[in-house]
């Protein structure tokens, strides 16, 4: 597409020191459907595109989201504010980052990269008809550093010493089934904000987590095995994301798929860079949440479905996984 001069350039700020958001009600009907209730929103429309961004500032971290519809060919230009690591997710669609002060990037979809971005302006071409949903948390390196002691597993990405401007990681990270999971439960959380905000915390800091591990595996290749049975791994993936108030083991799991449950164990963590106990504790925290959001259940009877062996058990637990009020120690 042509990015000459003459193009037309359409500013993005992928962080705003003072952001103004506008009312869901000047969102058009066709697009309320994709907005996070706990979120704030600006919306921008024009010849060119239509632009639909969520944004939660949580304090050690933000969290902003674009929704992007090219009308014609156009070229983005993403600004920096302030120096700043990045966390970076494509879906939907590849596009091409360009930086003067760095060499240009591919940004394929469905990949994570991890950008050290300085302040300025950046290029990227979008040719019309295109849709793309970026997805970014914006955190400082120091900060990141900060939350080891709570989350220790992101010492490997806290410890990351760039060469420059761009992108961090020596390769991209795999939007596997992990990350989807959690995108989607970002995407589609609908509680309101002082429920959302702790649900919607926990999910970054494990899609953080996750990026972590896939960096610390990134010397161990997909053996030919993992590869040959990843339709069986895929469906203990979903059958675990299906049934999240069971408490499976490992041997009742392998005998469900015909399979040691010590191999499944291995094959699982190499597709998706957690354990099955790790993904199963996971969506059991996020099934509990939800119920006890949505329904009028008695935590006693949650906690019997859930497999809990009381109620202060399961509490305590969930307590601990959506602590929220950590988010203020990094400020």
């Amino acid at each position: 597409m042509d990015t000459s001069p003459t193009s037309i350039n359409k500013l993005l700020l992928l962080e705003k020191l003072n952001p103004n958001y506008v009312s869901s009600t000047d969102i058009p009907e066709e697009y309320q459907s994709l907005l996070i209730p706990a979120a704030g929103h600006c919306y921008r429309e024009d010849a060119e595109a239509d632009i639909l961004s969520h944004h939660i500032d949580f304090g050690p971290f933000s969290l902003w989201i674009h929704d992007i519809w090219a009308k014609k060919n156009f070229v983005l230009c993403p600004s920096i504010p302030e120096h700043m690591w990045c966390l970076h997710g494509l879906y939907e669609d590849s596009l091409h980052f360009e930086d003067p002060a760095a060499p240009s990037y591919l940004l394929e979809e469905k990949e994570f990269n991890l950008f050290n971005l300085p302040k300025g302006m950046h290029r990227i071409p979008i040719a019309e008809g295109k849709k793309v949903l970026s997805f970014h948390i914006n955190i400082d390196q120091d900060v990141l550093k900060d939350m080891v002691e709570e989350f220790p597993s992101l010492e490997i990405l806290a410890n990351k010493t760039p060469t420059g401007p761009g992108v961090i990681n020596a390769y991209p990270y795999h939007n596997n089934l992990v990350c989807d999971f959690l995108v989607e439960k970002i995407l589609s959380c609908r509680y309101e904000t002082k429920r959302a905000y702790p649900f919607l915390f926990r999910a970054c800091i494990d899609l953080l987590r996750n990026i972590a591990a896939q960096e610390a595996l990134a010397s161990q290749p997909l053996m030919s095995q993992s590869v040959l049975n990843t339709d069986k791994i895929h469906r203990l993936f979903n059958y675990l994301q299906e049934h999240p108030f069971i408490k499976h083991t490992l041997v009742q799991l392998g005998y469900i798929f015909k399979v040691s449950g010590k191999q499944l164990a291995f094959e699982f963590k190499q597709h998706f860079a957690l354990t099955i106990h790790e993904f199963m504790h996971m969506c059991r925290m996020m099934h509990i949440y939800d119920v006890m959001q949505k329904a009028n259940t008695p935590a006693e009877k949650i906690a019997a479905i859930s497999e809990y062996p009381n109620v202060t058990n399961m509490l305590v637990q969930l307590k601990d996984y959506y602590a929220c009020v950590r988010s203020t120690t990094y400020q």
